[in-house]
């Protein structure tokens, strides 16, 4: 079956996701999409599998020749069309058999028929080659790659005609990549096409047989799975840059040694494994790497709130800091911009003032009470100051723009006068005014002498920020750039290594 996007274009509060972007995926095809993070993959593979429904994006899905206006993804499976997100949808209280053939329970006189059930469970185990899996065990006592098969076998038994796969080998292990790649090869034979999201180029050069490159949103190559796709993936252009302060760096305010964070679900892995570095005072130090290279996991340990567990050594202008503790973090002098603002950084019910105060409440405080009239002085100020547009101080956070509400975030902070921020993607989901005014704001607390982690995907934002860039790959440090030597270019290149050799891709797609 042959499935054609045609001109897909998408936009979310002051950010264009897609672009006229058009695709056709043949049958019998592995079909690689690739692209920075940000560059429209997600976005577009959601339109085709109706999790973005018909009426929110612009363009034309045709499937099997017939115009499709898919209202679900309920509508997407009926028309043959599946996807297996990176973030697994499974229930971890409930069974193995449970799991897989949830919504579709065999039933009998109105009641679900049990011993179908397992039939029905125990054949698609068979089909992934886990016939050997215990049906009773709950889905929350597995490892996460048998997890992650489980949602792939799934995706196979619906007998989809085009299965999306994002990000399917985040959390394998080798032996269960090759499962995966044996699975996806032995349905391609039978004339299924897949759709395979990627940042691990010898993945897609070794299954796949076509690969579009996404950038900003907008398709820029389709091309053959051996050629060079880093220059496409990046962009290869200079980004100017403009610093005001002097490169020279001073002592070491933030010090790192041989930090490690355990993964939280695979004994024996780290998602950070024994990085070490320096940060001094006035110079931004930023995190670059594909999904999963462990930039968030190097800034949510620094802060001591890592989901798992973390060894080595941090110390803030030459004293310790207790890993583990964010209130210790927040004592030495660090403070933390997380990557998803409203989860983590702001509480959405509250007004501007209160979440402003919410690092400082010791300071508003006597006796215990906030100081409302402090308070509320100190909110204004800081709103002045930044420039954050607000109706009135007293409005819930929730009302406001991405740019104010990631603001508001940064502004908590400052009171306190932190001697390290670490910022983790501080300006997604913003528009570009307000990315600007971000990027004044950090050189502007740069020029008092702060220290600054940047983790972002946003090449031209590291290359605008950054004084040095430790490229992260798969948890360990890839390289260091520093000075002229930054560009999108270089970092790609260290970010997802060496291109496979061809011959060999080759050979593995045979």
């Amino acid at each position: 079956m042959t499935v054609e996007l045609r001109k897909i274009g998408k936009t979310f509060p002051g950010v264009r996701a897609l672009h006229d972007v058009s695709l056709e995926i043949r049958p019998g095809e592995v079909l690689g999409l690739v692209g920075e993070n940000g560059a429209g993959k997600s976005t577009l593979v959601k339109i085709l599998s109706g999790v973005y429904p018909v009426g929110t994006y612009h363009g034309e899905l045709v499937v099997g020749g017939k115009l499709t206006a898919f209202r679900s993804t309920f509508d997407a499976r009926r028309a043959g069309v599946a996807i297996v997100h990176q973030e697994l949808a499974l229930i971890p209280e409930l069974s193995v058999a449970e799991n897989l053939v949830l919504g579709r329970e065999p039933t009998a006189l109105g009641m679900i028929d049990h011993e179908g059930l397992e039939l029905a469970a125990r054949a698609m185990l068979a089909d992934v080659g886990m016939a050997e899996l215990e049906l009773d065990a709950p889905v929350g006592t597995l490892g996460v790659g048998v997890q992650q098969i489980l949602e792939i076998a799934r995706a196979l038994a619906d007998r989809a005609s085009v299965i999306v796969l994002d990000e399917p080998t985040a959390a394998l292990s080798d032996s269960e990549v090759e499962t995966l790649f044996s699975l996806v090869r032995a349905r391609k034979a039978e004339g299924a096409s897949f759709v395979y999201i990627s940042h691990r180029l010898e993945e897609i050069a070794a299954l796949c047989d076509r690969v579009a490159v996404l950038r900003d949103g907008e398709l820029v190559g389709l091309v053959e799975p051996t050629v060079d796709l880093v220059p496409l993936i990046s962009g290869d252009v200079h980004v100017h840059v403009s610093r005001a302060r002097a490169r020279a760096r001073s002592e070491a305010v933030l010090s790192v040694e041989h930090l490690r964070v355990a993964h939280p679900s695979r004994p024996g892995v780290c998602v950070v494994d024994d990085l070490s570095f320096t940060v001094a005072a006035g110079e931004v130090v930023a995190l670059a790497g594909a999904m999963g290279s462990g930039r968030t996991a190097t800034l949510s340990a620094l802060f001591g709130t890592a989901r798992a567990g973390i060894s080595g050594r941090v110390t803030v202008d030459g004293k310790p800091v207790a890993l583990h503790d964010p209130r210790a973090a927040i004592d030495a002098g660090i403070a933390y911009v997380p990557e998803d603002r409203k989860a983590m950084g702001l509480v959405l019910e509250l007004s501007a003032v209160d979440n402003l105060a919410l690092s400082s409440l010791a300071r508003l405080s006597k006796l215990g009470v906030v100081d409302n009239a402090r308070a509320e002085h100190a909110a204004l100020t800081r709103v002045r100051e930044m420039s954050i547009k607000v109706p009135d101080l007293a409005a819930e956070v929730a009302t406001l723009s991405g740019g104010n509400q990631q603001k508001l975030v940064i502004g908590k902070w400052l009171d306190l006068e932190p001697r390290v921020l670490l910022l983790d993607e501080p300006t997604r989901g913003v528009d570009v005014g307000a990315k600007a005014e971000i990027y004044a704001l950090v050189e502007e607390l740069v020029a008092r002498g702060h220290a600054v982690v940047l983790a972002s995907s946003d090449l031209p934002e590291v290359v605008r920020l950054a004084d040095r860039v430790l490229v992260l790959r798969d948890g360990k440090l890839a390289g260091t750039l520093e000075g002229d030597a930054i560009a999108p270019l270089a970092i790609m290149q260290l970010a997802v290594g060496p291109m496979p050799d061809a011959e060999k891709a080759r050979e593995a797609r045979a």
